[in-house]
């Protein structure tokens, strides 16, 4: 397929994708088209390589072949708004244990709005998110001191807070009681509606959350 046939697909598009560590193939000749206002489920056995691919889309791993592409503009274009347009939701969390809910929260909220809201405006959005979401008044406790599914709450409450246009979520209904489970599903289906993209995993069927597409990744 030529460049030219590459980049013709609105929304996110990955092309023969091939990543490898340690002369070991993860992923190889992997194709993907996520189109605007639809949500895909990315299933496999654990160790198929559906890590490495999201890590790919997320720019957090280098593929040894194969090229990325968002709004028909490779993901490292110049021109490209890939990464102010995305949330990546890992495992990790990549929340810091030494500052507070609040601390770690506006931290990323104003790497994307850079000042577009005032901070009292962005307290309140953070107070009212996590009472949304069950932990309401723990804004200034410690992340290091909240349960795992409490740190999981934090993370999405990101979800919430930063604009974006792409959701890639590892694992995001993990950890979470059936009400918040409802939530996210309700959350990510409003944000479908808007022209959002998302790309999620999970080792459960989740009933709540009616998917376009399903993209399996499996070994040779």
């Amino acid at each position: 397929m030529s460049q030219s046939q590459d980049i013709q697909f609105d929304g996110l598009y990955a092309h023969e994708l091939t990543v490898s560590r340690s002369e070991q193939i993860l992923l190889e000749d992997a194709d993907l088209h996520l189109a605007p206002s639809t949500i895909t489920y990315l299933y496999g056995e654990n160790g198929a390589g559906k890590t490495s691919l999201m890590r790919c889309l997320a720019g957090l791993l280098q593929p040894d072949h194969g090229t990325v592409y968002w709004s028909q503009k490779p993901v490292n274009h110049p021109d490209s708004d890939y990464f102010q347009d995305l949330i990546f939701l890992a495992h990790s969390l990549s929340m810091k244990n030494e500052l507070t809910i609040a601390e770690n929260l506006s931290f990323y909220a104003n790497l994307r709005l850079k000042g577009a809201i005032s901070k009292q405006d962005l307290a309140k959005q953070i107070s009212d998110v996590l009472l949304e979401l069950g932990i309401g008044g723990l804004e200034n406790r410690m992340f290091a001191e909240l349960s795992a599914g409490q740190q999981h709450k934090v993370a999405l409450a990101r979800l919430m807070l930063e604009p974006a246009k792409i959701w890639i979520l590892d694992e995001p209904f993990v950890n979470l009681d059936h009400k918040t489970r409802g939530w996210l599903a309700a959350k990510t289906l409003e944000f479908k509606n808007t022209g959002g993209v998302v790309l999620f995993t999970s080792h459960h069927h989740i009933d709540e959350l009616p998917v376009d597409q399903k993209v399996g990744v499996e070994h040779e």
